[in-house]
């Protein structure tokens, strides 16, 4: 036994001899330590990250400054330098590189904690900044989210001056970014300019016809000098304006264009929409636009815009309205005789940089038709001719004709042979001969008055509606005695449906849709009582004196004279 225990004593004191070796002792050697890479540096006048690149042996880093702005490049401090773990270098903070050579370039030694040295080749590269230089508007633009988290929502992006036309003398504007120096991250700062352009007008994000003014909303960027600084890290231009107020635009590159974007967020306010407001166009530009920005390019864009934008003309009433899609301008002037052949032309808004072949002070003829043409020309030459429509502001109250009428009853005066001492005349009612025209009797006949044409002849459009029962009377006889029982084409002389009217002294010519005249005459009885007749062809030569039907022969060959009376509440 007690050897036994010897033995165990002896196995016991030499594994407590091992364990007294230092279980660290490989983690504190630098043995490990192989790498020999530089992290990061920043020298003085420095400006953006440095780009590292190694390949084994091969160690490169380009450093980007603007060298006007280093003193002595044979003495450039480092200003910051981060090393792999472990490893060392004698280009410490503080200390300085010589680039006064032919190639601009520098050499830093490392050496790895388990001593392997690496030579870093240091180049030092001219700086040209994305955004320095001079630049233009290619674009000024808004995006709109009109409710997309809806099925049936969508978005939308607009251009500022089709929406804020006094805007559009931004359009010419020129930017410029000159790179003053670094700070202590890299980020390149210096002068900002934005220059009116050859107009020397700044925009305005206004509409003076509708009142609109969103200046406050839509000037992101300021005009004006200021000073600018690149956040590399958040990818934002600040600009800081002459009045000491800061601006934060995000940054957006289209390096393959050489184009740049400035954009600025907007306060977005889908609460605030209203769907009473036929006007979308406000609640695009007030409510619904999340984003706008600049698009800026290296060469200046030839305007392609060819619209009229705002007219007015001497004496007009109201403001023009302008129907873009169709290309024409409407106008209301004073009833008070102006000849419509020479009307004088008092202001002309066009698309930024284009020209139109009248200019304010010249006379516009509207004697044809009461419109004329107007040929809007773009800076790059595209042309786009305006029809511009003129019409007299007159009262409704004054024309007798304008409202909307009943229909009472329909007439027909028979001359019977009056000419001869046994003849006689008579007024019936058309319907005591043809039952088929009495659903006729309620319907109703609006003319609403659009204005007067250049012999100053009221005019407008015209509706015969079917009334409550949805039908239109016919001419058609239900005497299956009469040799003839259909007179459509002898009476239909009031055409049913929409279409135009004009006014020339007590004659009425309506034009139906298919573009055919009907010429009546008015008669005036009261303010809420008229009658608007014509002729019927009188064919007296064809009474048959064997027919002996005389309802027949009045209504198919005596009568020569037919009126609708109709009443106005």
């Amino acid at each position: 036994m007690t050897k036994i225990f010897k033995i165990y004593v002896f196995v016991l004191a030499v594994i407590m001899t091992a364990c007294t070796e230092d279980p660290l002792e490989h983690l504190e050697s630098t043995d490990w330590q192989k790498e020999r890479n530089v992290k990061s540096i920043l020298l003085d006048g420095q400006i953006g990250t440095a780009v590292i690149e190694r390949e084994i042996d091969d160690a490169q880093i380009k450093v980007f400054a603007k060298f006007e702005n280093i003193e002595d490049l044979s003495k450039v401090e480092i200003k910051d330098i981060e090393l792999a773990y472990g490893a060392s270098s004698n280009s410490s903070v503080g200390s300085v590189l010589n680039f006064d050579n032919t190639d601009t370039t520098a050499i830093i030694n490392v050496v790895s904690g388990a001593g392997q040295p690496l030579e870093w080749i240091v180049s030092l590269k001219p700086f040209k900044s994305d955004l320095e230089g001079t630049w233009y508007i290619g674009e000024m633009a808004a995006y709109c989210d009109m409710f997309t988290w809806e099925s049936w929502g969508w978005e939308e992006y607009i251009q500022i001056p089709e929406y804020l036309p006094e805007s559009a003398s931004e359009l010419d504007n020129v930017f410029t970014f000159e790179v003053g120096g670094a700070d202590e991250k890299g980020n390149p700062f210096g002068r900002y300019v934005h220059d009116a352009g050859n107009d020397g007008i700044y925009g305005e994000f206004t509409d003076e016809a509708k009142g609109w003014d969103y200046n406050e909303r839509y000037r992101k960027i300021p005009t004006g000098e200021g000073t600018w600084k690149r956040d590399f890290e958040r990818n934002k231009v600040i600009i800081t304006d002459q009045n000491n107020k800061t601006h934060e635009l995000d940054l957006e590159l289209f390096t393959e264009e050489n184009e740049v974007a400035l954009n600025a967020e907007l306060p977005y306010t889908p609460e605030n929409f209203d769907w009473n407001n036929t006007d979308w166009s406000y609640e695009k530009v007030a409510n619904m636009s999340k984003k706008m920005w600049y698009r800026l390019t290296k060469e200046r864009v030839i305007q392609t815009g060819n619209a009229i934008t705002s007219m007015s003309v001497k004496d007009q009433v109201g403001d023009a309205t302008i129907d873009n899609d169709n290309h024409v301008v409407s106008l209301v002037i004073e009833n008070n005789g102006a000849d419509l052949s020479a009307i004088e032309l008092l202001g002309l808004g066009l698309s930024y940089a284009a020209t139109a072949d009248k200019n304010v002070g010249e006379m516009l003829d509207f004697s044809n038709d009461n419109s004329t043409q107007l040929t809007v020309t773009s800076e790059a030459g595209e042309s786009q001719v305006w029809t511009i429509k003129v019409q007299i502001d007159l009262d409704p109250g004054d024309i007798s004709i304008v409202g909307t009428w009943t229909i009472t009853d329909i007439n027909i005066y028979c001359d019977l042979f009056s000419w001869e001492s046994w003849g006689w005349d008579k007024t019936e009612l058309l319907t005591n001969y043809l039952s088929s025209l009495n659903p006729e009797l309620d319907n109703t006949i609006t003319f609403n008055l659009d204005g007067a044409n250049g012999e100053g002849q009221p005019f407008g459009t015209y509706e015969h509606n079917a009334g409550t029962d949805g039908e239109f009377g016919t001419f058609v006889s239900d005497d299956s005695s009469w040799p003839e029982t259909d007179f459509n084409s002898r009476y239909r002389k009031v055409p049913t449906g929409n279409g135009t009217w004009v006014l020339d002294g007590e004659t009425i010519t309506i034009t139906d849709g298919d573009g055919i005249e009907h010429q009546l005459t008015l008669e005036i009885k009261s303010e809420t009582e008229v009658a608007i007749t014509t002729p019927i062809e009188y064919l007296s030569e064809l009474f048959d004196w064997d027919v002996q039907n005389y309802s027949y022969e009045e209504v198919a060959h005596m009568s020569n004279k037919m009126w609708y009376n109709l009443n106005k509440q």
